[in-house]
């Protein structure tokens, strides 16, 4: 294919992606309030009993926060779709041997990104408001907004979604030669630094969601190297059968 091609293949995949996101988002705005009911589950369950309703300043506020969780799931649910062109506009860069591992990666790629989304819902979320909330208890009353509580939901969600591909991140590196199993543990200590750091900016302030985002990338890191040392492993064994 010429770079004409590549990048017409490029805007049709995106087209294919933009328009089942866009079909879902308008799905989800109809249930929109129903969907932050369920978002703020588990804030209503780390704040007080005096304090358990959301808030709103601003005549929008509300509109936009339906937008956003709108939004947020229309991303989420559509994201074998996106996930599924992505991996596909990769396929020329692979040697024809190693395109077998295409429709394995499209599943797991689905498969980690809903589970690191649920493994920040129902494990990290829940831990660190509570955390948050009793820490500024020492000195107020909380009061919090719709807004600033669907955006910190947003941040955290995609996030974790995205730290958890990082496992085929690295495996497609290694299946194109920019990296192996060698390279990985050889830089152990760099990447855990690197992962600390990227964990304190994508958080909140508080040590239980930089702890519950650093340690999962870094478990992430040391099962890429374990896939990739095994495929390598594998490759080698049918190469000389």
């Amino acid at each position: 294919m010429t770079l004409f091609e590549h990048i017409e293949e490029m805007r049709m995949r995106l087209l294919y992606s933009l328009i089942a996101f866009v079909l879902l988002f308008f799905v989800w705005f109809v249930f929109a309030e129903q969907l932050l009911t369920f978002l703020r589950v588990p804030l209503a369950q780390a704040l007080p009993e005096q304090s358990k309703t959301l808030h709103f300043t601003a005549p929008l506020e509300v509109f936009l926060a339906n937008l956003k969780v709108s939004f947020l799931c229309a991303l989420v649910l559509s994201c074998p779709i996106w996930l599924y062109h992505f991996w596909r506009f990769t396929a020329p860069a692979l040697m024809t041997k190693e395109r077998k591992y295409l429709l394995p990666f499209i599943i797991v790629s689905v498969a980690l990104f809903w589970l690191g989304i649920a493994f920040c819902y129902y494990a990290i979320l829940p831990l660190a408001l509570e955390f948050l909330i009793t820490v500024g208890m020492k000195v107020g009353t909380p009061i919090i907004k719709v807004s600033d509580y669907v955006s910190l939901l947003i941040v955290l969600l995609f996030c974790f979604g995205l730290v958890f591909e990082t496992p085929l991140i690295l495996v497609l590196l290694s299946l194109l030669g920019v990296v192996t199993a060698d390279d990985l543990r050889q830089q152990r200590r760099i990447v855990l630094l690197g992962i600390v750091i990227l964990a304190a900016l994508l958080t909140p302030p508080d040590p239980i969601s930089q702890i519950g985002l650093a340690v999962p990338i870094y478990a992430m890191y040391e099962l890429s190297i374990v896939v990739i040392a095994l495929i390598n492993r594998f490759s080698k064994h049918e190469h000389g059968a």
